[in-house]
């Protein structure tokens, strides 16, 4: 299926959350069934926080049973975290491999200088990232449909400084319902002129790496249901276009609204693989960029294209304050909008120390005693020094050095 990757060595990489890394193990299995062994490797969430046999994560971090996913605030809460469950499931199959974590907690610079070094010391020629759904194709504020692009943009701007080559393996196109049919036409249309595409083939439902791959979801699947990689596979099943409804949540702690839209998945990408040169793409998406934090990463990309993130809703720490981060996805809108915001803010000082909002909400909910404006955001908090400790750290975030 995969037989012109041109790696003997790779580190296979799921740019995007738990769908992908589960995803990559098709690509990881593919590989294997070559005679070409890999070790795999996941983002972990900016909108969380990661812990590693008792230790905070790193840049880069071994997986093991022994690692937890944290919701941060004043009072950390665990949630699911598919990954911890890979080593053990690949190990029963067979696969004799390391999984690791990638986090951008500490910026761009010290990810790529840690996988550098992870690549010396494992001998690493090449690394494959895999994205399924097609969000890491998308062109910034053209392709405003993406709801969760952080991880993704990371994974392509550190892959492409590496000192190794990397190559781009897209499947599943749409089945995300992220990118909408236009959209992935003019996608398709630009990489294949812009030479960015390298290679395209197709995959089966009788392929053995499918079926490797459709066995480790339905394991996997209780911890974390992943609707990209369940309609990747009805795909294979189909050959139709598929007429169907998507949804999203917006979750502000007890209050949760959902967001529903109509998706039609296109049958002329069933099945259908694409391998492209990562470096290349990079330079046609100038949204993916070095950081220094999560929080420059989030507020620059808020402010690139408005767009649902996996930093909306949640809260963010740098150590000198918590924030909560109200930036609404424009796709909620009216009396469920301001609940939600009026949700956070009334218990804000329960879970943080401030909170941004856009300014363009700010009238309309229930803003803190203290607040001040910092371009299109209005942070607000229960102390004047609170918010002028928090617009100093906004303000460092969204100015780029």
């Amino acid at each position: 299926m995969l037989e012109n990757i041109p790696f003997k060595r790779p580190l296979v990489l799921g740019t995007g959350g738990g769908n992908d890394i589960v995803s990559a193990t098709l690509v990881l299995d593919d590989l294997r069934r070559q005679g070409v062994y890999a070790d795999l490797a996941g983002m972990c969430s900016p909108g969380a926080f990661h812990v590693y046999n008792g230790k905070l994560e790193d840049s880069v971090n071994i997986v093991s049973e022994d690692t937890h996913r944290f919701i941060e605030s004043k009072d950390p809460k665990e949630i699911s975290f598919v990954d911890s469950k890979l080593p053990s499931i690949l190990q029963a199959r067979g696969f004799s491999l390391n999984v690791y974590n990638l986090s951008g907690r500490y910026g761009t610079s010290r990810l790529i200088s840690q996988l550098n070094s992870l690549i010396a010391q494992n001998n690493y020629d090449g690394v494959v990232a895999v994205d399924v759904g097609g969000d890491i194709l998308a062109r910034g504020n053209k392709d405003l449909t993406i709801l969760s692009p952080l991880m993704d943009f990371t994974a392509l701007y550190a892959i492409s400084q590496l000192n190794i080559p990397s190559v781009l393996v897209e499947f599943g196109l749409q089945t995300d319902g992220e990118l909408r049919p236009e959209g992935c036409k003019e996608i398709l249309e630009e990489i294949k002129s812009g030479g960015v595409l390298l290679d395209e083939t197709k995959m089966y439902k009788e392929n053995s790496a499918v079926r490797t791959f459709r066995e480790i979801y339905d394991l996997v699947k209780s911890v974390r249901y992943g609707h990209t990689a369940n309609m990747t596979l009805r795909t294979l099943d189909e050959f139709e276009d598929i007429h169907t409804e998507y949804r999203f949540g917006v979750r502000v702690l007890d209050k949760k609204v959902s967001h529903e839209f109509p998706l039609t998945l296109e049958s002329k990408y069933f099945g259908r693989v694409f391998t492209m040169d990562l470096p290349k793409l990079l330079e046609a998406r100038p949204h993916a960029f070095s950081y220094r934090n999560n929080l420059e990463m989030y507020l620059r990309t808020k402010l690139i294209a408005d767009t649902k993130t996996e930093m909306d809703t949640l809260y963010y720490s740098d150590n000198r304050n918590l924030f909560w981060l109200g930036l609404v996805c424009p796709q909620i809108t009216g009396n469920e909008r301001t609940e939600l915001l009026n949700e956070g803010l009334d218990n804000l000082s329960v879970h943080a120390d401030s909170a941004l909002v856009w300014k363009k909400d700010a009238g309309h909910v229930r803003i803190k005693k203290y607040s001040d404006d910092i371009g299109e955001f209005v942070i607000t908090g229960d102390s004047n020094e609170v918010v002028s400790r928090s617009k100093q750290i906004v303000q460092g975030a969204i100015e780029n050095d």
